[in-house]
């Protein structure tokens, strides 16, 4: 465990905290929680069932972590990231809201450009992360700038074979002229336009999601 993480557990009761999101019976808890004057995001699989926190939700979390490591010093990826214990996961807060929660008005050619350019230096680094069709996933900063959540689904393409890492990279990037093409059509060039219709007509073989495990459901508090 690394000794200089900014605070523990115990750290997280004694601070103001909130939850962001109940997680599902295989899916972390979200909360954002102010420490020392600072915000920080906490992914915490300890409210899991014993058998998932102790495989799954360990093997998740340093899995996370260690997406964070490979990317760090990209903007719009999470920075500082520490495990707080076995079970969770913490990185520094990145305000903003997900382009679910925004009018597509406010975005504009240079948010979608500079979205393209940060996936492209994530495969840069041999990562792809494979559910940026979901808008939750995707960060409009208060800089105006884009931001990449989530790295549940992501892959290592170190350890995938290199005929698959062209079609790994191109799910990644329909997503990104998906979400530009609902969102803002009358700022999208011809070329992408096509690109992101070659790219459908491969969708069948997609089949990797972003909520592995039957792990979509009922969240955590629901009735």
């Amino acid at each position: 465990m690394h000794k200089n993480r900014p605070f523990t557990r115990a750290g997280i009761v004694r601070g103001q905290t909130k939850f962001l999101a109940r997680g599902r019976w295989a899916n972390a808890d979200l909360m954002l929680c102010r420490v020392a004057g600072s915000h920080w995001v906490v992914k915490d699989f300890s409210a899991c069932p014993d058998p998932i926190k102790n495989t799954w939700g360990v093997w998740m979390v340093r899995r996370e972590f260690n997406a964070f490591l490979r990317l760090a010093g990209l903007d719009g990826i999470p920075a500082q990231p520490f495990l707080v214990d076995r079970y969770a996961v913490a990185y520094r807060f990145m305000p903003g809201k997900t382009l679910r929660d925004i009018s597509p008005d406010v975005l504009t050619r240079e948010f979608f450009l500079s979205f393209e350019s940060l996936v492209l230096e994530m495969h840069a680094r041999g990562l792809v992360h494979l559910d940026l069709r979901n808008r939750r996933n995707i960060l409009f900063m208060d800089n105006g700038r884009p931001g990449i959540l989530d790295f549940q689904s992501y892959i290592n393409l170190c350890f995938v074979p290199g005929f698959l890492h062209r079609l790994l990279k191109e799910i990644d990037l329909s997503g990104v002229y998906k979400i530009w093409n609902n969102s803002r059509p009358d700022l999208m060039d011809k070329a992408r336009m096509d690109r992101l219709f070659a790219m459908n007509r491969k969708r069948g073989l997609w089949v990797l999601k972003g909520y592995p495990m039957g792990t979509k459901g009922r969240r955590r508090g629901e009735e």
